[in-house]
């Protein structure tokens, strides 16, 4: 199955949704995992909000204290992304996030009436 990406050039802020700065609420000591977990089923609800969903994304930018997690985080990432829609993602290494914070995740989706047409 091929997998399309669509640009966040071809859009308009008008067309996209824009979820930025989600960072888990557990307390220091919960596995990237869990907080992957929390912040993506928030980001289904906000999106879910917009009248959108997680098969309508375009970019997703991760920031992690650590890249020694990201195993963890991408096995969190890969069983929550549609399978064969994931948009493009870039992942970060961040020792600067704030305190009890190993994780933060920004995503950007086309509305459910704007979304991209492939050719």
């Amino acid at each position: 199955m091929a997998i399309e990406h669509a640009s966040v050039d071809e859009a308009s802020p008008l067309q996209t949704v824009h979820i930025i700065g989600q960072t888990a609420n557990f307390a220091a000591g919960s596995s990237i995992r869990a907080q992957a977990a929390e912040i993506l089923d928030r980001i289904d609800v906000l999106l879910a909000m917009e009248g959108t969903d997680k098969s309508e994304l375009i970019q997703a930018n991760i920031w992690l204290r650590d890249l020694g997690s990201f195993a963890e985080m991408n096995a969190a990432w890969e069983q929550w992304v549609t399978p064969g829609i994931t948009p493009r993602r870039t992942t970060f290494e961040e020792h600067g996030l704030p305190a009890l914070c190993d994780l933060r995740v920004d995503v950007i989706a086309w509305r459910k009436s704007q979304g991209f047409a492939s050719s």
